[in-house]
């Protein structure tokens, strides 16, 4: 067995962890699930040759434990996890610093810039913008995983997107109703 079939079957065992969080609508839970699906997500990334993917995942699972036990992250915590995924995507991506503005430095970054928006937006109090934020960098993803082969993780991306719509609508129908 190879390499993309192996680091496929990770990621679609991955993937269907990113979609069950999509129905979940408490942003606590998300992270749990999240924490566990980016274990196999990185893993297979490493897989494919994606290693921005991979740096992406793993310092997300940091940053999603360190979060969990922070009732508000300062900002101070929010740029030290943004500084190191851009010092690391830019030494095990080296080639970013050479065309700054192509469109193959746009897909190499899209880990970065997936993190930064969550990172961001991680400590909101509001489910709707968490779930928004979700779906923001899932589309990113889409071409990212396109452009390394990752053909589980872009048709979940796919479903993701999807459920993570319905999530909305759920969360959002709920506070209709208390009104």
């Amino acid at each position: 067995m190879n390499w993309l079939v192996i680091g496929n079957v990770v990621s679609f065992i991955g993937c269907m962890l990113m979609v069950a969080g999509g129905f979940i609508k408490e942003k606590q839970k998300v992270i749990w699930v999240q924490c566990v699906q980016w274990t196999l997500q990185g893993a297979a990334h490493l897989m494919l040759g994606a290693v921005g993917g991979c740096l992406a995942c793993f310092i997300s699972i940091v940053r999603g434990l360190v979060f969990t036990k922070l009732e508000k992250p300062s900002v101070l915590w929010k740029i030290g996890f943004l500084a190191l995924q851009a010092t690391l995507t830019v030494l095990f991506s080296p080639e970013i610093l050479t065309e700054p503005f192509g469109v193959k430095t746009l897909i190499l970054g899209v880990p970065f810039f997936s993190m930064v928006a969550y990172t961001w937006f991680l400590d909101t109090k509001s489910d709707v913008v968490f779930k928004i934020v979700n779906l923001v960098g899932v589309v990113m993803w889409v071409f990212y995983d396109l452009t390394f082969l990752n053909y589980s993780a872009f048709a979940f991306d796919i479903f993701t997107i999807i459920t993570t719509v319905i999530g909305m609508v759920l969360i959002l129908a709920g506070k209709r109703k208390k009104q």
